[in-house]
C-alpha cells in the first residue's frame, strides 16, 4: 500500500489564488485516497481537548499557512511550521506570534517544492525534509541555523525516489528520516553523512508501510508512524524492535493513516490520526489515554480535517497541523477534573478503653478524569494508614482526621472527618456476694463490697456508705457509687439481719423431796431453782414453768415443762421432774433387808411391816404391788431364819396406828419350797423396796 502522500506542487512562483486552487484540489485528493468505508460515520471519537488558540490560519502572509504539515518546536517553545503549499518554514512564539520565515518555491539549496517534515537539534538548527518526486533530484533534506540560514543538504532522488517523510533528530544529533515508498528509514550524521537504514515493506516487527511520521524520546528511542499499517512502531538506538501498538480502525487506540506523531518529556505519545481526525494520546507503554477531534471532522476548535503534523513544547502543549483546515491549532495540557474526597459524616463512637477501633470510610469518594488510585488518611501531621477503607484506634476525644484522594488524571482533593469517641455511659458497679443477703443475729457482719468497670476508664474504684448492726435485727442498706470521672453510677445492697435461733434454755435437776414426818400428807408444795434462758438477739427473755415452782406436788413424780420465747418467734423448752416421797425407812422385823436372804417354810403368810411416818392411808401401793418373782439361790448367801409367819388366808394391808406401821400379809405357796424369791413392793410415790426369801 502506498503512502497517502498528497501530490507535489510543482510550480516554483505562484499567486495566492493559485496556491489556494491546488490546496483544494490536494485535499479533495486526500479525501479521494480514504477508503469509502471511512466517509461516513457512526460516531465520534472520545474528546479530550483543552483548546488554546490558532497559531496560524488561511493565507500566504506572514503568519498564515496552506496545508500546514510537520511540526517542531524548541527549547524556548517556539513552534516550527513546515508551510506545505507556501513552500518554506514559519516560526512562531509560544503566544503565537509570528518570529520568521525562511524559503521559497523551488529546487535550489534553501527552497521547497513540498516542504513535509521539520525537526530542531540541541544547537536549534532546523532540519526540513521535502516530500517532492520532481524535478528536484538532490537535497531532500536541508539543514539551516536558528535563524533559518541554509547550511547544508543531502539526500538523493535514488534515496527518496517519492520524496522524504517525517525527520526527527536525537541528542547526539544524528537525523533520522522515512522514506514512505521505500518503507525505511535512513539515519544520518548531522552533516548528512549515511550511517544505516531501517526496515523493508511488511507488517512484521521492523518492517514498514508508509512509515511517515517519525519522533525521538529522552531515551533516543525512534517512534515510526506508518500510514498503511495503522500503527506506531517504537526501536531503540540500535534499531532493535521494542513494542508496537495501534490498530486499524476508529476505535480508542485504532488508527486510520497516522501521518505524524510526537513525544513528549514524559515519554507520553502523541499521533495525529490522520483519516480519523483526531489526534490520540497514548501513555509510555502504548496504551491509549484519550483523544481530542471527531471521527467527521470539521472546522471547529478542537475540530480537524486530516491532521499531519504535531509537536509539543517543554511546557506540555500541543500544536497540531491542522492540513485540510489549513490551520495550527495549539492546546494546553488537559485540564484534569480533581476527583471529589469523601470522608464519610462525622462520627461519634462509643469509647471502649485506651482507644476505640474505628472504621473510616471513603468510599464514597468519586473520581475526576482518571480513577482513583490513591486514598490516604492522616490526623494533623501523623498518617495514620491508607485505603479506602481504614480501621483506626484512637483515644478518647475529638478528632479531626483528612481523607487526600489522588487520581490516575493527576488530580487530588481533601476531605475532613470529625470523630468524636465519647464516653455516654456511666460505669457499671458489680454488687459482690448476695443481695439481698442475711445476716444472722449477733454473728459478724463483713461487706463484701463492690467493683466497678467503665467502657472507657477500665476498672474505676468504688466508696460506700451506710451500716448494719448485727446485734438488732432489721433491714439495712449499704449504698454504692462510683464514676468515670464525668458519669456516676449507684447500686445498693439490702441487709436483713434476722434472728432464726431459738433461746437457750436451762432446767434444774430433778428434784426428790421427802412428805414431812408424822403427817397424814400425801402432797408438798415444792420450790425449785428458777428455769433460766438466754438468747443473742434478745436481752430479754420471757420464761415460763408447769407447774410453776411453789406449786403443791403430790406424791410421786410430777413433770415440770418450762418454755423460754425470745419475743422473735422463737421458743425452746425443757423438763425436769419433782418426785414426792414417803418417809420409808426399810422394812421391820421379822423381815431381814436385803442382802440378807429370810428362811421360811413355803406355803405360811409372811407379816411385812415398814412405816412412812404417819397414816398415809391404805392406797399406798403402785398398781400391781407388791409382786414377787424367783430369784437364783446360792450356798453362799446370807440368809437368816424368818422366825414369825401368821396363818391367813390370803395377803393384805393394815395400819397399825400405836405403833406406826403398816403391815402386809404375804401369802406364800407351798410349790415354792426349794427356791427362793424376792419381794417387791413398789409405793405410788414410785419408790421401790425388795426383801429376799428363801423357801423350804
Amino acid at each position: 500500500m502506498k503512502s497517502h502522500t498528497p501530490p507535489p506542487h510543482r510550480t516554483t512562483t505562484k499567486t495566492t489564488s493559485t496556491l489556494r486552487r491546488r490546496h483544494r484540489l490536494t485535499a479533495l485528493a486526500l479525501a479521494l485516497l480514504l477508503p469509502a468505508a471511512l466517509l461516513v460515520w457512526s460516531g465520534a471519537a472520545a474528546a479530550a481537548c483543552n483548546f488554546l488558540m490558532t497559531v496560524a490560519s488561511i493565507g500566504s502572509a506572514n503568519g498564515q499557512v496552506l496545508a500546514p504539515r510537520g511540526l517542531a518546536t524548541d527549547s524556548a517553545n517556539n513552534v516550527y511550521v513546515a508551510d506545505q503549499a507556501n513552500n518554506r518554514v514559519q516560526k512562531f512564539n509560544s503566544s503565537g506570534g509570528f518570529v520568521l520565515k525562511f524559503g521559497s518555491g523551488g529546487s535550489a539549496n534553501g527552497e521547497f517544492l513540498n516542504a513535509f517534515g521539520v525537526a530542531l537539534d540541541s544547537a536549534g538548527n532546523i532540519y526540513v525534509t521535502d516530500s517532492a518526486v520532481e524535478p528536484r533530484t538532490t537535497g531532500y533534506v536541508q539543514k539551516f541555523d536558528s535563524s533559518g540560514a541554509f547550511l547544508a543538504a543531502w539526500g538523493t532522488s535514488s534515496q527518496f525516489p517519492n520524496g522524504a517523510g517525517g525527520v526527527a533528530v536525537d541528542s547526539a544529533s544524528n537525523v533520522y528520516v522515512a522514506q514512505p515508498s521505500g518503507n525505511r528509514i535512513y539515519k544520518f550524521t548531522s552533516t548528512g553523512t549515511l550511517i544505516t537504514t531501517l526496515g523493508s515493506a511488511g507488517a512484521g516487527n521492523g518492517q514498514f508501510n508508509g512509515p511517515t511520521g517519525l519522533a525521538i524520546d529522552a531515551a533516543n528511542n525512534l517512534y515510526v508512524s506508518e500510514t498503511g499499517n495503522n500503527r506506531v512502531q517504537v526501536f531503540d538506538s540500535t534499531f532493535t524492535f521494542v513494542r508496537k501498538f495501534g490498530t486499524a480502525g476508529t476505535s480508542d487506540g485504532q488508527l486510520n493513516s497516522p501521518y505524524a506523531l510526537a513525544v513528549d518529556a514524559s515519554g507520553n505519545v502523541y499521533v495525529a490520526d490522520s483519516g480519523n481526525n483526531r489526534i490520540q494520546k497514548f501513555d509510555s507503554s502504548g496504551a491509549f489515554v484519550s483523544a481530542c477531534g471527531t471521527l467527521a471532522g470539521g472546522t471547529g476548535n478542537d475540530e480537524f480535517s486530516f491532521p499531519q503534523g504535531i509537536a509539543v513544547d517543554g511546557l506540555g502543549n500541543t500544536y497540531v497541523g491542522d492540513t485540510g483546515n489549513d490551520r495550527v491549532q495549539k492546546f494546553g495540557p488537559a485540564v484534569a477534573t480533581p476527583p471529589t474526597a469523601n470522608a464519610g459524616p462525622d462520627q461519634t463512637v462509643e469509647c471502649a478503653g485506651a482507644t476505640t477501633p474505628v472504621m473510616l470510610d471513603g468510599t464514597g469518594s468519586t473520581a475526576g478524569s482518571g480513577s482513583i488510585n490513591s486514598y490516604s488518611w492522616s490526623e494533623g501531621s501523623n498518617p495514620l494508614g491508607t485505603g479506602a477503607t481504614l480501621s483506626v484506634s484512637l483515644p478518647a476525644g475529638s478528632h479531626t482526621i483528612t481523607l487526600t484522594v489522588t487520581d490516575t488524571g493527576g488530580g487530588t482533593d481533601t476531605d475532613d472527618v470529625v470523630v468524636n469517641i465519647a464516653d455516654t455511659v456511666a460505669p457499671v458497679i458489680h454488687v459482690n456476694g448476695a443481695n439481698p443477703m442475711t445476716v444472722e443475729c449477733h454473728t459478724t457482719f463483713t461487706d463484701p463490697g463492690a467493683t466497678a468497670t467503665d467502657t472507657c476508664a477500665g476498672s474505676v474504684p468504688v466508696s460506700s456508705s451506710g451500716t448494719v448492726d448485727a446485734n438488732t435485727p432489721g433491714t439495712y442498706t449499704i449504698n454504692y457509687s462510683a464514676t468515670d470521672g464525668t458519669h456516676t453510677a449507684t447500686a445498693s445492697r439490702t441487709v436483713n439481719v434476722v434472728d432464726t435461733t431459738p433461746p437457750v434454755i436451762s432446767c434444774p435437776a430433778n428434784i426428790v423431796v421427802t412428805l414431812p414426818p408424822n403427817s397424814p400428807a400425801t402432797s408438798a408444795a415444792v420450790s425449785y431453782p428458777a428455769v433460766t434462758a438466754t438468747d443473742s438477739c434478745s436481752s430479754s427473755v420471757s420464761v415460763t414453768s408447769s407447774p410453776a415452782s411453789g406449786s403443791v406436788f403430790p406424791v410421786g413424780t410430777t413433770t415440770v415443762n418450762a418454755t423460754a420465747d425470745d419475743g422473735n418467734g422463737h421458743t425452746a423448752s425443757c423438763s425436769f421432774t419433782v418426785t414426792v416421797r414417803y418417809n420409808f425407812t426399810g422394812f421391820f422385823q421379822p423381815v431381814a433387808n436385803p442382802p440378807t436372804f429370810n428362811l421360811v417354810n413355803a406355803g405360811r403368810a409372811i407379816p411385812v411391816k415398814f412405816s412412812l411416818s404417819g397414816n398415809k392411808g391404805l392406797n399406798i401401793f403402785a398398781p400391781g404391788s407388791p409382786s414377787s418373782g424367783p430369784v437364783a439361790c446360792n450356798s453362799s448367801d446370807n440368809a437368816v431364819t424368818l422366825l414369825e409367819t401368821v396363818t391367813a388366808g390370803g395377803s393384805g394391808l393394815s395400819y397399825d396406828a400405836g405403833s406406826d406401821q403398816y403391815v402386809y400379809v404375804w401369802k406364800t405357796e407351798s410349790s415354792w419350797a426349794g427356791t427362793c424369791r424376792q419381794l417387791v413392793v413398789q409405793l405410788n410415790d414410785g419408790s421401790v423396796h425388795t426383801a429376799y426369801f428363801k423357801f423350804k
